[in-house]
């Protein structure tokens, strides 16, 4: 009996024990965090190199567009010129005859007569959807190409007359040239930030 009492340990000792073990525990708890806390800096570290990777490679395929569209919008400015000079002067008094003569819009638009008109129209259609949908950023294109304000102006009555008759007569297309206007938009905006300030569209 006596025996099994020396053996028990005693008040004192047991707390001994309990405070050694909290301390370990309290150790190893800050060892996990510090370890955590080291890892996660890891792999912010590698998720922050990742994206600017991704993000200098999704730049570097912009300006791949870009330069295509700006070396064919050297071209697209002769076209719009050739259009004015030549098709316009000879359409413009007789635009709704030739709309009906064709059947619609759009068949007079795919006519030979407004191929340069139409190469126009695409390649600025298209620039502006991929604007709008992010593919191209809008400061870069603003730098590098100059919008065609008075080209649009002077060729506007044709663009409605196409888009009112677009599918035959009285049948319209309400958005035909939707995304050159919305890039237009984006133009006349950034011409009226404070200087310095990045080009961007409205809303």
């Amino acid at each position: 009996m006596d025996e099994d009492l020396q053996a028990a340990p005693s008040g004192a000792h047991l707390g001994a024990l309990l405070m050694r073990w909290r301390s370990l525990v309290g150790i190893a708890s800050g060892i996990s965090v510090i370890v955590g806390a080291v890892i996660s800096v890891g792999q912010f570290r590698e998720f922050v190199d990742n994206s600017v990777k991704g993000d200098m490679s999704r730049r570097l395929a912009a300006l791949s567009h870009v330069k295509e569209f700006f070396a064919e919008d050297a071209r697209m400015a002769r076209r719009a010129h050739r259009f004015l000079a030549t098709h316009w002067l000879q359409i413009k008094p007789h635009l709704q005859e030739k709309i009906r003569e064709a059947g619609s819009g759009e068949a007079f638009y795919l006519s030979e007569e407004m191929a340069d008109y139409a190469a126009v129209h695409y390649h600025y259609e298209q620039l502006g959807a991929l604007v709008k949908l992010g593919y191209i950023e809008f400061p870069l294109v603003y730098e590098i190409i100059a919008f065609p304000d008075d080209y649009m102006d002077r060729i506007d009555p044709l663009r409605q007359a196409l888009a009112a008759h677009w599918k035959g007569p009285e049948k319209p297309l309400n958005d035909l040239g939707a995304n050159i206007q919305w890039l237009r938009a984006c133009y006349e905006y950034s011409r009226r930030l404070p200087p310095g300030k990045e080009p961007t569209c409205p809303g």
